[in-house]
């Protein structure tokens, strides 16, 4: 069984979950920045707001998630295989995060990149390639 044929759909349950957590704990300052008309509603008396920054990047990072599995996915059923770069960098990036942020959902990166390396592992893949 090739455990990495679903990454991209597993990437994009994480980006939903991660987008779904953001708009419910964020949603009163979503709110307050709806109230200040959306344009520039991160500055506040020429000041940024660091609420309001943090709550925008933590939904555009959820969007790019769901982008990048849904690419990665559609490259996995065309064929190709992940990189060993791919699953080193969700591993780290994983293991920086829950070391920061114990309680948060970085946990599921490490598997993720743990899937995609174990997956090359036992394929012997290195590069990513078009498997045919």
């Amino acid at each position: 069984m090739q455990l990495t044929k679903y990454s991209g759909y597993i990437l994009c349950a994480t980006a939903i979950l991660h987008t779904t957590v953001g708009l419910i704990f964020g949603w009163s300052t979503l709110a307050d920045m709806h109230q200040s008309g959306w344009f520039s509603s991160t500055i506040i008396h020429g000041e940024m707001n660091f609420q309001r920054e943090a709550i925008t990047w933590f939904l555009v990072t959820g969007f790019f998630w769901m982008t990048l599995g849904l690419t990665l996915q559609t490259a996995i059923n065309q064929g190709f295989s992940l990189p060993s770069q791919l699953g080193w960098s969700f591993t780290l990036i994983g293991i920086g995060l829950a070391y920061i942020m114990p309680e948060s959902g970085a946990y599921l990166f490490i598997v993720q990149g743990g899937l995609i390396l174990f997956e090359n592992a036992k394929r012997g893949n290195r590069i990513s390639s078009k498997v045919t």
